[in-house]
């Protein structure tokens, strides 16, 4: 395993709250990596071959912790203000959110099409447009915050009542 990339697994293993990653972090690995790319270039086909094997593992173990943290966000643990990737696991949330309202038939879908309002300007869309975009246009818009997903009429009471604290 690649040995800085390991100890962030383990910090966020054995913590409950998602872990800082700042970004000097990440470039300390990347100089690393980038020394070891530069010797082997002089290296023979041996110690090339064993490089490869180092780079596929530092792939793995980056994989298992980008797997680990969008896990825990998807859990709703607390994303610290400071790491360098609050906004992408920010994200998970809104794609939960979105996948939740689609499955549980609350939005305005028609022939594969969900009804969005547009709440700012965005790639095709005025702010104050209400649209039929693709299911794959909806949810990138509503990643980047450009829509407001449309409802059914009994969905929005209930989120009202939940808001409110009169519903269950």
């Amino acid at each position: 395993m690649s040995s800085p990339i390991v100890r962030m697994i383990r910090e966020e293993i054995w913590s409950s709250k998602i872990q800082s990653i700042q970004g000097f972090r990440l470039e300390d690995i990347v100089r690393g990596l980038e020394g070891s790319l530069q010797a082997g270039l002089n290296a023979s086909r041996e110690e090339r071959g064993l490089l490869l094997l180092l780079l596929k593992r530092v792939l793995e173990d980056a994989r298992f912790l980008a797997e680990f943290r969008v896990m825990k966000a998807s859990m709703g643990a607390e994303i610290p203000g400071d790491s360098f990737d609050k906004s992408i696991l920010e994200l998970v949330g809104r794609l939960e959110e979105f996948l939740a309202l689609l499955y549980s038939g609350s939005l305005v879908v028609q022939n594969n099409r969900v009804t969005v309002y547009a709440t700012r300007a965005c790639e095709g869309l005025e702010k104050g447009d209400v649209a039929l975009v693709s299911v794959e246009d909806a949810v990138l818009y509503y990643l980047r915050a450009c829509v407001t997903l449309v409802t059914r009429p009994i969905y929005t009471y209930v989120a009202s009542l939940k808001k409110a604290g009169t519903g269950s």
